[in-house]
């Protein structure tokens, strides 16, 4: 599936759990600022996602990924993520301006930096390129 195609198939069930009108999605939206989503809201977004796409997520998806590429390096100290973490989740993340991805960056907070971009490349990443 290409970018376009994931996303299109994406806003209905983004406009699902946010009750956002589609055409106010876009790639850029920011989930939870933007679209109003709460962390419920994601969780519901993800089991949506899964069923949409028969790929698997689990609820700290992004965690796991950053953390598996830190070389014995902690992810979160004292309820922050550490600047290793940070660096890694903006390479990540290339979707997320990288101003919002700086120290101090409570780990609660990560999803609030979480756009649409960013489900529909983790979307894309899932699928791997057989699906392209």
């Amino acid at each position: 599936m290409t970018e376009l195609e994931i996303f299109e198939k994406l806003r209905p069930l983004i406009r699902e759990v946010t009750a956002v009108r589609e055409e106010e999605i876009r790639m850029d939206s920011n989930l939870m600022g933007d679209l109003g989503a709460a962390s419920l809201d994601l969780l519901d977004l993800s089991f949506l996602i899964e069923e949409a796409f028969g790929i698997t997520l689990t609820g700290n998806e992004l965690r796991q990924q950053v953390t598996e590429r830190l070389s014995g390096g902690a992810y979160e100290e004292n309820g922050f993520v550490t600047e290793p973490a940070l660096a890694e989740l903006r390479r990540l993340l290339p979707e997320v301006p990288a101003a919002k991805l700086q120290p101090p960056l409570p780990a609660v907070a990560v999803p609030g930096v979480l756009n649409v971009a960013v489900f529909v490349h983790l979307i894309e990443r899932k699928l791997g390129p057989a699906q392209k």
